[in-house]
């Protein structure tokens, strides 16, 4: 058998010359990708194959993806056996519940950098194990919030790599301040001239080239409801700045919205999918935004954040709310979620479980417990806990070792085979 040497500068000239990457610009050269390579490709085949599958779900003609911020391990799990086409993870969920920190934290880039990767991995390697339990073909891919990269351009790099090689499938980047990086929700949002951004888009492109995993990449800006920007130097900003300076040092931001616009068309090119972070939901400026980015860019994928932090039952009836993201597809937004699904879901049943447990009524638990079991005729199935986190697996991994008629076995007198 023949050794691939991966630093082969024809293997980078093929792959790059894929029609995936039409519309893609890169600023460097194959031999800067071939510089960076080591002799032999170290790959992650879930990052690799989810990829191409995320890929494959966004250029649809007819349809959209759709997804919801998970906030736990347990919670991806329960979306991939509903059906959801891709698992969506936000880096405020990962601050606020499954970061690698002493404690739990707003969005504001508190948590350590390696906590989003982390969590990917354990999601990953939970779910692949689901695949051997369930005869599973393929994973849901999953996109995740790599924020303001935790710095410059060698932190991107390094951060794309590790969220590759826990398995990622999409990543999102916002043209914030690492330093200052605020939820897009939050006041106090300070963003990055557009050339330095770019740049970021590049470092994370580049990351993904060294290995070859064709991660989809998107851009987001948040200068349509931020008010500073770090520099007046980038010539694409200049005319959206009102002058000023604030006591901080940065300069004011003037025409917002056609800041965010001119920015994001700057990022077009440099990433797969763009977004605007948006204060409400405005199906007026959904449609202006992607008119704009399609003048210019007509095959251009957009995305869309359905947050949890617009009041959502004030601006719509249920009929409108039932053709909402349809309209957002028809518009070319073809990425939708809701970036804090999980936990929103997570805190109200847990509240609303507690208020009617408190005092001691074990009513309130067996209630729910009534709602699991007439939820099981529509494919649930973590009714049985410990099946739902792997006591199946390791009790065909014992069988093949002990025997099927060793004592040791956990399974033979569990309560969950005895009494559900």
């Amino acid at each position: 058998m023949n050794k691939v040497n991966f630093r082969d500068k024809k293997i980078i000239e093929d792959y790059l010359s894929n029609n995936r990457w039409d519309g893609v610009k890169r600023n460097y050269t194959p031999e800067d990708i071939l510089s960076l390579r080591p002799p032999f490709k170290v790959s992650n085949t879930v990052s690799e194959q989810g990829s191409k599958s995320l890929w494959g779900l966004l250029n649809r003609d007819d349809k959209w993806v759709s997804g919801l911020g998970a906030s736990t391990i347990q919670q991806g799990i329960q979306m991939l056996k509903a059906g959801l086409e891709i698992i969506y993870v936000s880096g405020w969920q990962i601050a606020a519940e499954s970061n690698n920190g002493d404690n739990t934290y707003p969005d504001l880039s508190l948590y350590p950098s390696n906590s989003g990767p982390n969590f990917i991995k354990k999601m990953n390697n939970t779910l692949l194990r689901i695949s051997a339990e369930e005869e599973m073909d393929s994973l849901p891919p999953i996109v995740a919030d790599a924020e303001s990269g935790f710095g410059g351009i060698y932190s991107v790099f390094d951060l794309t790599s590790q969220f590759i090689n826990s398995g990622i499938s999409g990543l999102h980047f916002e043209d914030q301040l690492a330093s200052e990086k605020k939820c897009g929700h939050m006041g106090g949002k300070v963003v990055i001239p557009t050339h330095e951004f770019i740049n970021k888009l590049s470092a994370a492109r580049l990351a993904a080239d060294v290995s070859e995993s064709p991660i989809v990449i998107i851009a987001r800006t948040d200068a349509y409801s931020a008010k500073l920007i770090t520099s007046d130097f980038d010539e694409t900003d200049k005319a959206y700045l009102s002058g000023k300076r604030t006591v901080d040092g940065y300069f004011e931001i003037k025409n917002n919205k056609e800041f965010a616009l001119a920015k994001s068309l700057s990022y077009a090119e440099f990433a797969d999918v763009i977004w605007c972070e948006t204060n409400e939901p405005d199906l007026g400026f959904a449609k202006e935004f992607a008119d704009e980015i399609k003048a210019k860019f007509p095959n251009k994928l957009l995305a869309y954040n359905c947050s949890p932090s617009f009041n959502w039952t004030e601006k719509f009836n249920d009929k409108e709310l039932e053709e909402f993201q349809s309209k957002l597809s028809d518009l070319g937004y073809k990425l939708q979620f809701v970036s804090l699904a999980g936990f929103h879901s997570m805190a109200s049943s847990m509240y609303e479980l507690a208020s009617n447990y408190k005092g001691g009524n074990m009513k309130a638990f067996v209630d729910l417990q009534k709602k699991e079991i007439e939820l099981e005729k529509e494919g649930y199935t973590a009714t049985k806990h410990q099946q739902e986190v792997g006591s199946n697996y390791y009790e065909r991994l014992g069988e093949i070792i002990l025997g099927k008629d060793s004592e040791l076995l956990s399974e033979k007198d569990s309560t969950e085979n005895t009494q559900f």
